[in-house]
């Protein structure tokens, strides 16, 4: 495995723990706001995991002015997730077409094992990063791993948890490097984290990446 990444993506910005409750704006998990592409794989929509509010000043380095929300979605029930996707975001956030996808399995979810399309909607909050969730060292590495998925299920903004920095990352439009912007892991409890459904999605975070200027969206995972 290649040297991890201790803090060489940390850059003063602590970034926030996303659980569920309530928050003085409107971020949600789940839910069917935005109109999301059919999955190729296994004919479902897509899910929308998380949906944030970029009227929250907090936001505010991802804001861009033809976005009103930020969408972070996939498929969760087939292998379509295990590639990277791209995916063209538009309507303030809410219309969601697939750029390009990269799978090459053909792997999907049992159905008593599968996530509900779509998943059901419950609000979250942004609370600050503790120290022990950046990354600058080995010891805090490994603690902030632990925590992930124990505390919380959305790491945004802040320093990318990266067992290995990621290839890849120019937006397929503008060859510009896309900016990180969140990951996503599962409840390691049992609907500890979301009380709406036993959120697992295996060994894996989805990390996501945005281009501002482009509004393309990329999502990829890494095991853990």
């Amino acid at each position: 495995m290649a040297k991890r990444p201790y803090g060489k993506h940390w850059k003063g910005l602590k970034g926030y723990r996303v659980r569920e409750g309530k928050d003085v704006d409107n971020h949600y998990f789940g839910g069917q706001v935005c109109d999301l592409p059919d999955c190729n794989l296994c004919g479902e929509k897509m899910h929308l995991i998380f949906c944030f509010d970029l009227k929250d000043e907090r936001l505010s380095e991802i804001k861009a002015n033809e976005l009103n929300i930020l969408p972070l979605v996939s498929c969760l029930n087939c292998s379509m997730v295990w590639k990277p996707q791209y995916f063209q975001l538009s309507n303030g956030g809410k219309s969601i077409q697939v750029i390009s996808q990269e799978n090459t399995d053909d792997w999907v979810q049992d159905v008593k094992d599968r996530l509900p399309v779509p998943l059901p909607r419950t609000n979250v909050n942004l609370i600050e990063m503790k120290a022990e969730d950046i990354p600058t060292n080995e010891e805090n590495y490994d603690t902030a791993f632990d925590l992930f998925g124990s505390e919380y299920l959305c790491r945004l903004l802040g320093a990318p948890l990266y067992d290995e920095v990621p290839e890849d990352l120019e937006c397929p439009v503008c060859n510009q490097e896309m900016k990180y912007i969140a990951t996503v892991t599962q409840d390691i409890g049992e609907r500890e984290l979301i009380s709406v459904v036993d959120f697992q999605l295996g060994e894996m975070n989805i990390f996501f990446h945005l281009c501002k200027d482009c509004l393309v969206l990329k999502s990829q995972i890494q095991g853990t």
